[in-house]
């Protein structure tokens, strides 16, 4: 709902979603642990200050 608000008042507004799993889902491959996908998330988060800085400067 939050999307649908933004739109009708004009706001622009962005998404940011860290994957944690890549290929969640795909394959009969080997799956990655539960600490593999805590860990990607967490190195994920960990850039999401410069992304942010980033976009909100123009960059």
């Amino acid at each position: 709902p939050e999307a649908a608000l933004a739109r009708e008042l004009g706001l622009d507004y962005a998404c940011i979603a860290p994957v944690a799993n890549w290929a969640a889902g795909c394959g009969d491959g080997d799956s990655i642990s539960l600490d593999e996908v805590f860990a990607n998330l967490a190195a994920a988060n960990a850039k999401l200050p410069s992304v942010l800085r980033a976009v909100l400067s123009g960059h």
